[in-house]
């Protein structure tokens, strides 16, 4: 019955400001992706990060997100003048970033000294037309809106970074990946890497897609940290493929 309702209040409205006057989310085009290069354009279902959209990669322990973020991070460095890091405890260092060859000139870090700054600081970037936002943790909720609202209009790639996102970020996020760490990878007695599972668990882009296997092969060697290279490959799932929890809305 209320279902019914709405979809007379809709046609009311459409009748009487024009067919334009409303739009229905499943009608809307998605979003323009940025192409990271990596398996996740294809969890994404638009081969890539939705602009103007919150992407969240969660996940507990060492499970690979914060591998690949700075990954996409370095990437980003290389096509946006304007790279933005939001590190809202102060532990982000831009030297961990050198065996992903970034491009270290477009990029500013901010460590705000309260999270409320750390909000305000990142609406106001995503206003400003930053073409790349990583959030090291969440803002206050009274902050998502606006900064959504500005990186929607200004094309903004946002991505978040935590462990596991309070109800409000998860709820605001377009595009949530989760990893969970599958094994350890030891080359004769040493640590050489992991096998990582990153899964879709919310999706509102795209339809579902599922999950994959990620193999992160660490620098290593007595080498300075500009010769080392970090390797992240997508490796064939050997079990059954789970699917998205969510799909487009």
């Amino acid at each position: 019955m209320q279902a019914n309702n709405l979809d007379l209040a809709i046609d009311s409205i459409r009748v009487r400001f024009g067919s334009q006057a409303l739009t229905r989310a499943a009608e809307l085009p998605p979003p323009q992706p940025w192409p990271t290069r990596t398996s996740i354009d294809r969890l994404s279902g638009i081969g890539g990060l939705p602009r103007g959209r919150l992407t969240v990669l969660t996940g507990t322990g060492t499970c690979g997100k914060l591998t690949l973020a700075l990954a996409l991070l370095a990437g980003a460095t290389r096509e946006f003048a304007h790279v933005m890091v939001i590190d809202t405890q102060s532990g982000f260092d831009p030297w961990t970033l050198l065996p992903y060859s970034p491009e270290l000139g477009a990029l500013t870090v901010v460590r705000a000294p309260a999270l409320d700054l750390a909000g305000e600081a990142a609406a106001a970037l995503a206003k400003a037309g930053a073409g790349f936002i990583l959030l090291m943790g969440e803002v206050p909720e009274h902050w998502i809106g606006p900064l959504e609202s500005a990186a929607n209009r200004s094309g903004t790639v946002l991505m978040g970074v935590l462990d596991t996102p309070g109800r409000a970020f998860a709820h605001a996020s377009s595009l949530s990946v989760g990893f969970s760490r599958i094994e350890w990878i030891w080359e004769r007695g040493q640590l050489v890497g992991l096998r990582a599972s990153a899964r879709c668990v919310k999706n509102r882009v795209a339809p579902p897609v599922g999950e994959t296997e990620l193999e992160i092969r660490y620098p290593l060697g007595a080498r300075s940290l500009l010769d080392h290279s970090v390797h992240i490959v997508e490796v064939p799932l050997r079990t059954q493929e789970l699917t998205c929890a969510s799909a487009v809305v």
